[in-house]
């Protein structure tokens, strides 16, 4: 008999056999999952990408360290800034004035649908269309030349929903689901309570059914902003990459271009914006200093007219000349006062630093810790401008910016105090100085004291024109030769390969995810099915050997199979449970072997008969004996009569000599079950079965008694002292695990002895060997 061995030899056997069991599962796991892939290939759009391209190049203004240079100055060096302002709200609706996307116009062709960009045989032109039909999907059928039926009903989600909340409660009007199926003529408006179009006829239609979708262009943002992808070629790097996915390959050529010429633009029109507020406040400022400037010029000429002017001493030119200049600085530094003053103003009473706007820039009034306070307020206003696009005043990443900014706001206000204390001082020493140069002025002769007057508030006024003129001119080059720091390198060009999907990739993922989700099936049908599959489920169940396993009997005659055909596996397998059954036989005594299983179907009454004839071809005189005496079958397999055998010998109606029947094989014998009677088990007890047996022995070799299920009726318990060995039979996929754990049970509550099982019905795809070389390993 097979001998356990608890190495496992290869799993790959295993392996083996576990696919061969769930093929059929797998292959058509397999099948379905490819047929899925390939049809999700098919009807999956193709997805285009376009690309294009900005440079943004660092503002020469920046360099500058004024304070009046720092609050003007537009802040580019933040990519991150610059990604969050292109994908904005702001700059997409700009881009969408330039566009007309939001009528979409579709035809479904062998059960594919595809978009007609700018290609339709029709447009259609509305004007009132309704909340409740947006996104609606309008049918459009052409019937004949000049009419169409069109079709309107809520897609299959609003549905669902619409039915849901209508148990709830009845449905507002203005929420109720829209149908409508109308004839309707081209070129003519079709007005409805939901929605006002025109739908006018292009060229001849080509397809009997099409469809299009109406939403209003500033509500296209959402379509464009999750497809655009804006990102930095490299991290030092200047150049933006924006990317943009749709199924028609023009409209994403289209809208990338779009929204980069609107980023473009505006960014030039802020700065163009910028230098007109200058040129505007300093034209303000020189035409009340040309005011004052004549009447200074005036003063002096109807002075000088008037006068006999005598030439005033070097001291008093020298002295005229300083205090002139003295009065220039004042004017300026006056002017920075101011500069800051408004600056912190500004401050305190606005969110946004970008706001200010100032008209000179000194480099002599300089404050390099108020210059980077005022870059990085705009820095971090410019992030928090970006976060709130995406995120509530609530969100810890708002929350973290807005105090940062409170704290530079602080620390600028603090610093512009300083600055002004500063300048408060200078302003202060500077008009004592002034006062003392007036007070040598007033030593003078009246005649110069007044000259020297009218000079002085010529020139200052002249000086103070003068530096006007000089920031206008400068101002006016910079509006005239305004130039975006921002340009197009690369505008998106027409996509002409799909990027996506990767349909063999589809299709390879389909079959490999079949397989895999065929395995698993398999693996959770194995684990659900408790009935036994393979010697290793009984082997790990119990100790008692196994004698033999035999193949699937696929003919369902009750035939001798052995004996019809003598050289097939199934043969082989008797040959090989016949060889093992041997090496038990006792010497000179004959052999009793009764075969027997937990359940009715196990095929007990086939193995009985079976091994019967295999063992009469060995030249061994045997005899199969029915004891199975509530449900007979072994007499069909030998074309006898049932009209006696053991129920009439028992009950004592038939001697034994009358009860045994000759087969057509010389060496096999059978007594039959004879009618069944009312009570078996009882006439097992009696002692006739006992001499029945002693006379046997005397006559044959092997004797095979055919009994009863174990798991059913007590009779087997009994017959099974007379056996010399006891043969359970496992039908392979049939009987169930629990029934090898009632056996065990059973075996140590009586203490049985000789017990044997034999495996049938199995599958030799499995990977079960037969013929010769599965005899010799037993």
């Amino acid at each position: 008999m097979q001998q356990r061995d608890n190495n496992n030899e290869i799993g790959f056997d295993e392996l083996r056999t576990f696919l061969a069991r769930y093929k059929w599962l797998i292959i058509t796991s397999v099948l379905v999952a490819t047929i899925i892939a390939i049809t999700t290939a098919y009807i999956l759009p193709n997805i285009y990408q376009a690309n294009s391209s900005i440079e943004i190049v660092s503002s020469q203004e920046g360099t500058r360290h004024d304070i009046m240079g720092k609050a003007t100055q537009v802040t580019n060096e933040n990519m991150v800034n610059e990604k969050e302002i292109i994908q904005s709200r702001y700059t997409i609706f700009k881009a969408l004035e330039n566009l007309n996307i939001g009528t979409r116009y579709f035809v479904t062709k062998h059960f594919k649908t595809r978009e007609l960009y700018k290609n339709s045989p029709f447009i259609v032109k509305y004007g009132l269309v309704a909340k409740q039909v947006e996104g609606y999907l309008f049918q459009l059928i052409p019937v004949g030349e000049k009419n169409f039926r069109l079709i309107v009903e809520p897609p299959l989600k609003n549905k669902l929903i619409s039915k849901v909340r209508s148990y709830i409660g009845p449905l507002p009007e203005n929420e109720q689901p829209v149908y409508y199926d109308k004839l309707h003529e081209f070129a003519k408006p079709i007005n409805t309570p939901w929605f006002n179009i025109t739908v006018q006829k292009i060229y001849k239609f080509e397809n009997r059914h099409y469809s299009f979708t109406i939403t209003p262009n500033e509500k296209m943002f959402k379509f464009i902003q999750k497809k655009i992808i804006v990102s930095n070629i490299s991290e030092k790097g200047t150049i933006l990459t924006l990317t943009f996915e749709d199924t028609v390959p023009l409209r994403a050529k289209e809208i990338l271009d779009a929204i980069g010429y609107a980023y473009v633009s505006e960014k030039l029109n802020l700065k163009t914006k910028s230098a007109q507020s200058k040129l505007n406040f300093i034209d303000s400022q020189l035409k009340a200093i040309n005011t004052t400037l004549e009447s200074s010029a005036n003063k002096l000429q109807t002075f000088k007219a008037s006068n006999i002017i005598i030439n005033i001493g070097d001291k008093t030119s020298a002295t005229t000349q300083k205090l002139s200049e003295l009065e220039a600085q004042l004017y300026q530094l006056e002017m920075s006062k101011s500069v800051l003053e408004n600056i912190h103003h500004y401050i305190e009473t606005h969110d946004d630093i970008r706001g200010i706007d100032v008209s000179f820039k000194d480099e002599q009034y300089s404050n390099n810790t108020v210059d980077a306070i005022i870059v990085k307020i705009q820095d971090a206003n410019a992030r928090r401008i970006a976060m709130r696009l995406k995120h509530t005043n609530q969100h810890p990443s708002v929350i973290n910016i807005t105090k940062e900014l409170m704290s530079l706001r602080r620390s600028l206000k603090e610093s512009i105090e300083s600055s002004l204390r500063n300048t408060n001082r200078r302003l202060f020493t500077l008009n004592g100085i002034i006062k003392k140069q007036k007070n040598e002025l007033r030593s003078l002769p009246e005649q110069e004291k007044q000259l020297a007057s009218l000079t002085r508030d010529f020139m200052v006024n002249e000086k103070i024109y003068s530096y006007l003129l000089e920031k206008r001119a400068e101002t006016a080059i910079v509006e005239a030769s305004a130039i975006s720091n921002i340009r197009m390198i690369n505008t998106a060009l027409v996509p002409e390969l799909p990027m996506k999907p990767k349909r063999i990739l589809i299709i390879i993922s389909g079959f490999i995810l079949g397989i895999i989700i065929g395995i698993l099936l398999a693996a959770a049908r194995s684990f659900l099915n408790n009935t036994i599959k393979t010697t290793n489920d009984i082997e790990s169940l119990t100790t008692l050997p196994i004698y033999g396993i035999l193949p699937v009997l696929k003919q369902k005659v009750l035939k001798l199979e052995v004996l019809k055909n003598p050289k097939s596996p199934f043969a082989e397998s008797y040959r090989s449970l016949r060889t093992n059954l041997q090496f038990t036989r006792k010497e000179n005594q004959a052999n009793v072997i009764l075969v027997t299983s937990t359940i009715a179907g196990e095929g007990k009454s086939t193995t009985v008969a079976n091994l019967g004839a295999i063992f009469q071809m060995a030249d061994y005189r045997s005899i199969v004996i029915n004891l199975d005496l509530r449900k007979p079958t072994l007499h069909h397999y030998f074309d006898v009569d049932n009209g006696s055998g053991m129920s009439t010998y028992l009950s004592g109606k038939n001697s034994i000599g009358e009860i045994i029947q000759s087969t057509q094989y010389k060496n096999l014998d059978i007594i039959a079950s004879g009618p069944v009677p009312p009570n078996p088990s009882e006439l097992i007890l009696t002692d006739k079965l006992d001499k029945l047996l002693d006379d046997l022995k005397d006559v044959y070799d092997y004797i095979f008694i055919d009994s009863a299920p174990l798991g059913l009726v007590t009779d087997t318990m009994h017959l099974m002292q007379y056996a010399d060995i006891s043969l359970i039979i496992f039908r392979e996929g049939y009987a169930k695990k629990s029934f090898v754990t009632d056996l065990n049970n059973l075996v140590r509550k009586h203490d049985l002895k000789h017990i044997g099982l034999v495996i049938n019905s199995a599958n030799i795809s499995s990977g079960y060997g037969y013929g010769y070389g599965y005899g010799y390993s037993y």
